[in-house]
């Protein structure tokens, strides 16, 4: 064949785990506990290292009723009150099982948590383990991994995922260090990919996070969900430059910090805002609105002033913030930074129920990757509590689910890789015939100017073009190498996860949490407490409607 060979190695295991965040890790501990033998496949990043801490009722005037109130508010009336309710229900015996194996949340000397307030919480819940707690969960929970006997293997670039009749029996992948692909078979499948943050020019995420899980399981077959709900983080670095990008938290707000436009004036009231109530879509779009009035920074931000608060509570609580900010140069206690709204979480994803389940057999999914949980707007601190509370389901689930059908069949396994391995003739050519550095920059800046913190038929139709025009520059596009393939169909997810947002930015005519659009600027509960899911159907793409998905009486049942 011209081109590239398709060489690969085989691996078999009960249970597959894709991503090697905290989820993904999670849920490999959870499965192997119960006698699995679990492989975990990952790029080697994550958006797990950014996650400060995350949310538990673990004060004596909290609760997880208060807790699931408080989610319920968030969401805007649009999230699954069923993944909500679970999540407020579990996360506290997840505090006691990461404490059981080594993570250790800040306590005061008579050992009780330090809980720091978000907004839009009605009690401080946000526990730490020190200044990046996705880091030190990541660190205890690799090594229990090891300890289990889990194989992780990374860097290995996942393609896609395996089917066969309609169940999911592995993926496949491109092992980084021999330049070979790889497929793996297995009982049950864990999607726990992350987001798509970074497909947007202006971004907090790694820029490995381009979100490939959305395409892999639209293309096996299931549902999503709010796509059209994506957080930006208000305060994000645009200066310094070599900070660009890197998130401070908002929670600092509520502590005495202002934002200031470039005039030096506190200029949230004028919003109808104030340090204590607001939240992130609100912020992010009033921090926009005076910078397109020509009242931003020199950098084109609005400056973050926290030289009024208190240094020792700055430096030690927060010294995850002070030590970058002083690596570039900057005193938080006496400069000014300058800050913008950056493309953060995506709150839609694959449809799960309270098992992790999606509509394909087998595939079971956690973490970003899913949609639901957060409705129109993710309270501060649950999507580090969502990747250990769903990983640990998403975990028991795929064991269960793999001890119960037993191992994959040779047949159904050559079977599924035979129809992946088409794909790679087909792209198969003696030179490259793209770029992906400038098909990746161009979608970027397409998505960042028209798909952003406000939206409109005329940006999101502008939006449309451009991916239209960007995918026909791929439609017959050729690689000569399996990295150039690689990069080829990670540049056709993004097209098809872009055309997601876009498609369901459309539908929605109205504006509800962090989706703004200018033309339709009022929340219209009667017609739109509703959500909007995408599926594949026989390559077309079809969107459909379903009301939201309540359970204020506490009960929770099964999608």
């Amino acid at each position: 064949m011209e081109g590239y060979h398709l060489e690969h190695r085989t691996e078999f295991t009960d249970v597959l785990v894709l991503g090697g965040g905290v989820s993904g890790l999670r849920a490999a501990v959870a499965a192997s506990e119960l006698g699995a033998s679990v492989v975990v496949v990952s790029k080697s990043v994550s958006a797990s290292p950014e996650i400060m801490g995350f949310n538990a009722p673990v004060m004596p005037q909290d609760s997880a009723e208060l807790y699931f109130k408080d989610l319920e508010i968030s969401g805007y009336g649009v999230n699954d009150s069923r993944l909500a309710r679970v999540l407020s229900d579990k996360v506290l015996g997840e505090v006691k099982y990461l404490e059981s194996i080594g993570v250790e949340f800040e306590r005061d000397a008579l050992g009780r948590y330090l809980p720091i307030h978000t907004l839009g919480t009605a009690y401080p819940r946000l526990i730490k383990a020190g200044n990046s707690s996705g880091t030190a969960e990541m660190r205890v929970l690799s090594s229990l991994c090891r300890k289990l006997g889990v194989k992780h293997d990374s860097p290995v670039d996942i393609l896609g995922l395996l089917v066969s009749d309609g169940r999911a029996v592995g993926a496949y992948g491109l092992d980084k260090r021999e330049q070979k692909l790889v497929c793996y078979y297995a009982g049950a499948v864990v999607l726990a990919l992350g987001g798509c943050g970074a497909m947007q020019s202006f971004s907090t995420y790694p820029r490995a996070l381009i979100g490939d899980g959305y395409a892999m399981a639209y293309e096996a077959g299931a549902r999503l969900v709010d796509m059209e709900f994506q957080q930006f983080e208000p305060c994000c670095f645009v200066w310094p430059e070599k900070l660009s990008g890197k998130v401070i938290a908002t929670t600092l707000l509520r502590h005495g910090a202002i934002l200031r436009n470039g005039e030096g004036r506190d200029f949230l009231a004028d919003y109808g805002l104030t340090r204590e109530n607001a939240q992130k879509g609100s912020l992010a779009r009033a921090m926009l609105s005076e910078v397109r009035a020509g009242r931003g920074t020199p950098h084109g931000g609005i400056y973050y002033d926290l030289t009024m608060m208190d240094r020792d509570f700055l430096y030690n609580d927060h010294a995850i913030f002070t030590r970058a900010a002083a690596d570039a140069g900057i005193d938080l206690c006496r400069d000014m930074p300058e800050m913008m709204p950056a493309a953060h979480t995506n709150l839609g994803g694959v449809v799960i129920g309270t098992d992790c389940s999606t509509d394909v057999a087998g595939l079971f999914a956690c973490g970003e990757v899913t949609g639901g949980l957060h409705g129109a707007n993710r309270l501060g601190g649950s999507a580090g509590a969502e990747t250990v509370v769903f990983g640990h389901i998403a975990g028991d689930s795929a064991a269960a689910y793999a001890s119960r059908l037993g191992s994959v069949q040779m047949e159904d396994a050559e079977r599924a890789w035979a129809k992946a391995e088409l794909s790679f003739h087909g792209i198969s050519g003696s030179e490259p015939t793209f770029s992906a550095s400038g098909l990746r920059r161009k979608l970027g800046e397409c998505l960042h100017e028209y798909l952003g913190i406000q939206r409109s038929a005329e940006s999101i139709a502008a939006a449309g073009l451009e991916v239209q025009r960007l995918r026909s520059e791929l439609e017959n596009a050729r690689a000569s190498s399996l990295e150039e393939a690689a990069e080829l169909i990670h540049l056709r997810h993004m097209l098809l996860v872009a055309d997601m947002q876009i498609k369901a930015s459309e539908l929605r005519t109205e504006s509800r949490g962090v989706f703004y659009r200018t033309d339709y600027p009022v929340m219209n509960d009667p017609k739109w407490r509703k959500n909007i899911l995408i599926r594949d159907n026989a390559g077309h793409m079809s969107l459909s409607f379903r009301d939201a998905i309540r359970c204020n009486d506490g009960i929770v049942s099964e999608r």
